[in-house]
């Protein structure tokens, strides 16, 4: 036994008799009534009334089943001893359906103990499954449970408990058990039993909110109207004042005492009798703290670990059961561990005996050998728990953000232990290190799966509890998901890139910011994002340049610190900006937070592949992965019409595709930026002459991005005008060696990567803009460049054409044919006025692409989605307050006690 925090009294009479025959009538004062008279010498008396332990049994799901692992491995006396270390005065366990664990302390005489059961009861009209937690139960009425048949009859239970004036709580009243829970089951539920448990530990605070303000708002009128709608009476009088009660439900020995019931009174109660009157009559309180997906986490893996612990562990090697014993004491289990010695004899057998069958750890084991002890330093708090004697009061799991915070970093650090010599394996092409490095991968995210699941487990009441405040509560109340501002989450593997996207991501971040929208966005890079505070960047745990481009990164975001964050952000619309691995996050979150998705097609990956690996399968799967991609998406933006024929082809069509409002900065690429003396400091042969026109090029330097046409052109319109025009690029990527050696000769000036008010003045200092690309879906460029003053030459293929008045601000030229492009680009290169005449007309013509036009189209498009998702799961405004909905008949139902419980049947 752990601790010696019990308190025994071998002499005492059975805890039935201690308790009395039975609890008084709650009838006799309301809680408003009990309140009076507290001074400010108030004592507080709690208990714990939701707990479990190993009678709990049954495989929380079927999986745990198959092998045979219980929901509970929690000894009662542990339980016991960590409710009194903890500050419960009184404590009592609860466990499914059965009072065995109970009995076990009950008839050893533990002081302050009542024994519990969460019961487990059913609508005979359609098997719906509710919990309800009894307390003060003898052995004799729990047999009545079972012979009786209560469980299967909800209406019989109810009558039941009243009957025997038992103490009682509905369990979790808005968590799902079977599929089946509508508001039509709660407000029965109202009717049928006295007291509500408010605040679970295990369950989100989501849901305990919502159960919370909907009991608070319950009055006689409001019982009369339920009465009224379901043709049920009450059971228990004055049964609007509900009984809110706390407990923490917990199954690993983690969080008992840290959610409770408590009773404020003149002096400490010791009697249960006397609280158990208190909490029936409406006089106590719920507190403590809520559930959250890593304290589930932490339950899920310490049942684990138990099941481990008594199944596995014997049977492991010495090796396996030292290592084993260090991670399960984690969990507060002290298994066996072999001494150093032991472990060291067993090592120099198995060298002696099979020198040449030796293998080496997988890398996983040696990271955790290396990086393990250095990272435990950092935690202090953890480490000390290891100790059995700090188990009392809860072992390191128990310490739940700190420990999702440790198994982060501890990520962090393993991965990059092992990333060099994975990289290493990949290029040497070796097998056999590559799949021990696939292997430990594999280990490394599997011990995410605990936090993973339980993210998604916390969430799947989030539609229906936004279902059920919204009609529960009158409009103008606050409450409805309706009533409050919108939050969008955006995910993009492009955010601190230099390319349209990334721009265009940048301004609607800060648009956002400007205009008071909640807008968050979210991206891994190892590239410097801006500094907003509406824009998160997650260190990524795997980061390489990109095959064929060196100015972009492949990188490997965390996916459980992202999913976390998305949790706790609770965004009410995903947008997704590119397929990319934070994409797919992204994806994820969307299908965990139970909320649509919308994107952006920015860019025609499968050409691009196309483009670049000149290999028709690959292509083919590209265009596969898209469809799958945005196909559950509630909508898809495109940035123009020519890309709507593009999603076509890869299934997506109608009213799945949205046009966006195209817009840019105006402010920021503007004529007013216009200064000719930046290209002295610039670089050698910039600048020579006040006549020698600029031809600009900014984008990424790719095969892409059609460049190799570019190249053949302006060999040409350089042999015949000279040293009249330079070509500028400005801009990197994989074809900017080649690029440069094929127009050495050729007045073409590389400038780079540039930012901010230079790249603005560059553009409006040049004369002239060409942007041959087939593959965009816009050209934020084309955009930025008519906007600083500038004639653009463009191709018919893509979206850029769209926002060009062709012979006006601008020519778009055949993609293919650089016939008509060399033509024209020595034209507007001779003929001053034309050119600034167009470049007049395409500034004119981009004052009414404002970025605050766009980003308002932008977000009233995720504004009618967002309605459209909850409008399509009953939750509109002519929803609001309705009445819930049910198939049944009407019926009469004889009660247990001789009375009528009117049911609708």
């Amino acid at each position: 036994m752990v601790g010696k925090l019990r308190t025994r009294n071998q002499g005492a009479p059975a805890l039935r008799d201690r308790l009395g025959a039975r609890p008084e009538r709650p009838d006799a004062e309301s809680g408003a009534e009990a309140r009076r008279g507290l001074g400010d010498g108030v004592v507080v008396t709690r208990i714990d009334t939701h707990c479990h332990s190993h009678a709990s049994d049954k495989p929380v799901m079927k999986a745990a089943g198959v092998i045979g692992c219980p929901e509970c491995y929690s000894e009662p006396e542990r339980v016991y001893d960590q409710a009194r270390a903890r500050g419960m005065d009184l404590v009592t366990i609860t466990d499914h359906d059965t009072i065995r664990g109970a009995l076990e302390l009950h008839q050893r005489g533990f002081q302050g103990f009542i024994i519990g059961q969460e019961v487990s009861v059913r609508f005979p009209e359609d098997r719906c499954m509710l919990h309800v937690l009894v307390w003060g139960l003898t052995p004799e009425q729990d047999e009545q449970l079972n012979v009786l048949g209560l469980r299967d009859d909800i209406y019989s239970f109810a009558a039941w408990l009243r009957e025997h004036n038992l103490a009682h709580a509905c369990a979790h009243p808005l968590y799902i058990q079977n599929g089946k829970l509508t508001r039509w089951h709660v407000e029965r539920a109202a009717l049928l039993f006295k007291c509500f448990e408010t605040r679970n530990g295990a369950h989100a605070d989501e849901l305990n909110d919502a159960i919370a303000r909907w009991v608070a708002q319950l009055s006689a009128g409001r019982v009369h109207q339920l009465v009224g709608r379901h043709g049920i009476e009450p059971l228990w009088p004055r049964v609007w004042e509900k009984g809110c009660t706390g407990g923490s439900d917990d199954h690993a020995l983690l969080n008992t005492g840290r959610t409770w019931t408590e009773l404020r009174a003149a002096a400490k109660v010791a009697e249960p009798a006397t609280f158990l009157r208190a909490l029936m009559n409406a006089r106590v309180e719920p507190g403590g703290n809520g559930g959250h997906s890593a304290l589930l986490a932490h339950q899920i893996s310490t049942v684990g670990a138990n099941h481990y612990a008594r199944t596995l562990h014997e049977r492991r090697s010495p090796v396996g059961k030292y290592v084993g014993a260090k991670i399960l004491r984690f969990f507060g289990i002290d298994a066996e561990r072999p001494s150093k010695k032991r472990v060291a004899a067993y090592k120099a057998a198995r060298r002696v005996w099979s020198p040449k069958g030796r293998k080496k750890s997988l890398p996983i084991i040696r990271a955790l050998k290396h990086e393990l002890g250095p990272i435990l330093d950092q935690y202090p708090d953890l480490r000390a728990r290891l100790d059995p004697g700090a188990w009392p009061d809860g072992a390191a799991v128990s310490e739940h953000e700190r420990m999702a915070d440790l198994v982060t970093d501890v990520t962090y650090a393993l991965s990059a232990f092992m990333e060099p010599k994975a990289r290493k394996a990949f290029q040497n092409k070796d097998l056999g290190k590559i799949a021990d490095h696939l292997v430990s991968y594999a280990a490394l995210h599997a011990a995410q799966l605990p936090y993973i699941v339980s993210l998604f487990c916390q969430n799947k009441e989030r539609v229906f509890v936004d279902r059920f405040e919204h009609e529960a509560h009158a409009p103008g109340s606050g409450v409805s998901v309706l009533e409050r501002p919108m939050k969008v989450m955006l995910f993009s593997d492009t955010v601190a890139d230099v390319n349209g996207v990334s721009r265009f991501i940048q301004n609607v971040a800060t648009e956002a910011l400007r205009t008071g929208r909640d807008l968050e966005v979210v991206t891994s890079t190892r590239f410097a994002c801006p500094d907003q505070t509406n824009i998160r960047n997650f260190k990524p745990v795997f980061a390489m340049k990109m095959p064929k481009y060196d100015a972009l990164e492949l990188a490997l975001p965390p996916l459980l610190a992202m999913l976390r964050h998305a949790d706790k952000y609770r965004p009410d619309v995903i947008h997704v900006s590119t397929p990319g691995p934070v994409g797919c996050i992204g994806f994820l979150a969307a299908k965990m937070l139970r909320v649509p998705m919308l994107g952006v097609y920015h860019t025609d990956f499968p050409a691009y592949v196309d483009k670049l690996f000149d290999d028709v399968a690959l292509t083919k799967v590209t265009e596969k992965f898209m469809s799958f991609f945005y196909g559950p998406f509630a909508s898809v933006f495109t940035r123009s019409d020519d890309y709507v024929s593009s999603l076509r082809t890869i299934g997506l069509g109608g009213d799945h595709v949205v046009k966006l409002l195209p817009g840019f900065d105006n402010r920021q690429f503007h004529t007013r930026f216009r200064d000719p003396g930046i290209w002295a400091g610039l670089g050698a042969g910039l600048g020579a002459g006040a006549d020698t026109v600029k031809v600009l090029y900014v984008g990424r330097v790719s095969v892409e991005k059609n460049l190799p046409l570019l190249t053949k052109i302006w060999k040409t319109v350089s042999a015949r005008v000279g040293d009249r025009a330079e070509l500028i690029v400005v801009g990197g990527g994989p074809y900017t060696e080649q690029m440069q050696r094929e127009l050495r000769k050729h007045n073409a000036r590389f400038l780079g990567f540039k930012h901010g008010d230079e790249l603005s003045t560059i553009y409006a200092s040049s004369d002239l803009f060409v942007f041959p690309s087939a593959t965009d879906t816009l050209g934020q460029v084309v955009m930025e460049s008519q906007g600083s003053g500038l004639a653009v030459l463009v191709s018919d293929q893509g979206g850029p054409k769209e926002v060009v008045q062709d012979g006006r601000s601008g020519f778009v030229l055949p993609a293919h044919e650089p016939g008509p492009w060399i033509d024209r680009i020595v034209e507007l290169i001779e003929d001053d006025d034309r050119r600034r005449s167009m470049g007049a007309a395409g500034h004119a013509y981009m004052q009414g692409f404002s970025l605050s036009h766009s980003f308002d189209h932008y977000w009233n498009a995720h504004v009618d989605a967002w309605r459209a998702h909850l409008a399509a799961r009953g939750i509109s405004p002519d929803t609001a307050g309705a009445e819930p909905v049910s198939g049944s008949a009407d019926a009469a139902r004889p009660a247990r006690n001789g009375s009528t419980i009117h049911a609708s049947r």
